[in-house]
């Protein structure tokens, strides 16, 4: 009796110690397939940017008071849909040039139908508009490009108070336009009448179509004058 007492608890301590033995391992596999988890939830957080990489508001505005070294060339336009802007900004772009908006002090409307009716009075009237700011560093630019939509075949008359502004004494003219067909109209006997002591050489204008391509354009029209660098 004791003999089989003896065997029967033998029997039971052995499956005690199997059992035990899985259970661990068990808790090894679980533990392991949750560590890779961990790891990946913080490997995929976002990295913080430096501070020092960012630029100061300071820095911004010392670069864009710089002084223009001396024969420069200044790119102003005046834009209301946009086109003109575009066309700015591409010769600006070719020819090194500091951009200047020719921007009213009492903005523009955004209607249509009423803008051309502001504009053909201005016209009537031979209006002068108030601008708002200025062209810093003038007497640094040689070679002026000034931009316009056609307005009842003429300028806008804000672009005449730009002109009739500075002194436009030995510096070189150029002009470049925007329309849905009229061209230039008669705003180039105007400008030259504003802009006086200026020379003169020829502008650019696109119609509607021809924007399309304006880069183009543009290019071979700054080649022809070598003033594209």
């Amino acid at each position: 009796m004791k003999k089989t007492l003896s065997v029967l608890f033998a029997v039971l301590l052995m499956v005690s110690l199997v059992a035990c033995g899985e259970q661990n391992t068990g808790s090894e596999e679980n533990s392991a397939s949750q560590a890779p988890a961990v790891s990946a939830s913080l490997s995929s957080a976002p990295a913080e940017e430096p501070a020092s990489d960012a630029i100061p508001e300071s820095a911004h505005d010392a670069a864009s008071s710089e002084s223009v070294k001396p024969g420069g060339t200044l790119v102003a336009y005046f834009s209301w849909s946009g086109n003109t802007r575009r066309m700015a900004e591409l010769i600006a772009q070719e020819t090194g040039g500091n951009l200047f908006e020719i921007a009213t002090a009492v903005p523009y409307t955004d209607d249509y139908n009423e803008l051309l009716d502001i504009a053909q009075q201005e016209q009537s009237e031979e209006a002068r508009p108030e601008l708002n700011g200025q062209v810093e560093n003038w007497d640094s630019y040689d070679t002026v490009f000034v931009g316009y939509p056609n307005w009842w075949s003429d300028a806008p008359m804000a672009v005449y108070t730009f002109l009739e502004s500075y002194d436009f004494t030995g510096k070189t003219l150029i002009p470049f336009n925007t329309s849905a067909s009229g061209g230039f109209g008669r705003s180039l006997a105007g400008m030259e009448e504003s802009a006086v002591g200026a020379t003169m050489l020829e502008g650019l204008a696109l119609t509607e179509s021809e924007l399309e391509d304006e880069q183009a354009h543009i290019t071979s029209w700054l080649e022809e004058l070598a003033l594209n660098r």
